[in-house]
């Protein structure tokens, strides 16, 4: 059991530094270290676009992502957090692919409407739309983690008893 709850713990940890590392942003430049502060926003610039205008602020500064990625990795920490409550920690049973779909259609339907029309979406509802996928992600992630990592491990206590019984 100590293994399945490590597993799980080295799951949980990148997730709650990156999620650490969105507030940390504007904390930082709030207390004038803008070299690491601008570090942090330079990371994520790869995966949000970090439009002021579609940002929330915390601490006078916007947060290190938009309103809709700051969503989904809240929200996905959040799932990740209580995921022990609903499902064994070593779960390697995604939910119907339906589940996911539903939970994109909202944030596709949000995004989709804005390209298309003059619509311009609020925050709050960019939130809401990635927060639906943020809290149904890692129903799937978790599984398929769970899923390579005792593969991996099956794997390696096999070629090790191998490796015994040849030496």
């Amino acid at each position: 059991m100590i293994y399945k709850k490590r597993t799980y713990l080295i799951f949980l940890f990148p997730v709650l530094m990156w999620c650490f590392l969105i507030i940390l942003a504007p904390y930082l430049m709030s207390i004038h270290r803008e070299f690491a502060a601008n570090l942090i926003y330079f990371l994520f610039s790869p995966v949000c676009h970090q439009l002021p205008e579609r940002s929330f602020f915390l601490f006078g500064y916007k947060l290190a992502v938009c309103a809709r990625c700051t969503a989904i990795y809240f929200g996905f920490l959040i799932t990740s957090l209580i995921y022990p409550l609903f499902k064994r920690i070593d779960n390697k049973e995604t939910p119907g692919k339906w589940l996911l779909i539903l939970s994109l259609i909202p944030m596709g339907l949000d995004g989709g409407i804005q390209l298309v029309t003059s619509y311009e979406s609020t925050n709050q509802i960019r939130a809401i739309t990635g927060g639906i996928f943020g809290i149904i992600l890692p129903l799937y992630i978790i599984p398929v983690y769970n899923t390579i990592i005792y593969e991996v491990v099956g794997w390696l206590k096999t070629r090790n008893q191998f490796n015994q019984k040849s030496s």
